[in-house]
């Protein structure tokens, strides 16, 4: 019983960190480029490091940019200009 708590427990705290992730990566892009980003999201159970991220810029065409984790918070680099705003399947 304990062990399935434990489990249980560990689960809700993997998955918060996941999405604390791809939140600060949506934050470091955002402030990077002062526009609304939308960035994949973290698969489950996994240490997702590496954040693809669309920024709309008019009509159906978006910036894409890449969002690092490094030891001193994220990296912001432009990956492509003016593509589709199709963020790749995570």
């Amino acid at each position: 019983m304990k062990r399935g708590a434990l489990l249980a427990s560990l689960v809700f705290v993997v998955a918060g960190c996941t999405d604390a992730r791809q939140r600060a990566a949506v934050r470091a892009v955002e402030v990077r480029v002062g526009a609304k980003a939308t960035c994949t999201k973290s698969p489950r159970f996994t240490n997702t490091t590496v954040f693809v991220c669309d920024v709309k810029r008019g009509g159906a065409l978006c910036d894409r940019y890449r969002a690092t984790l490094t030891r001193e918070g994220f990296t912001v680099k432009p990956e492509a200009r003016r593509v589709d705003c199709v963020l790749p399947p995570s």
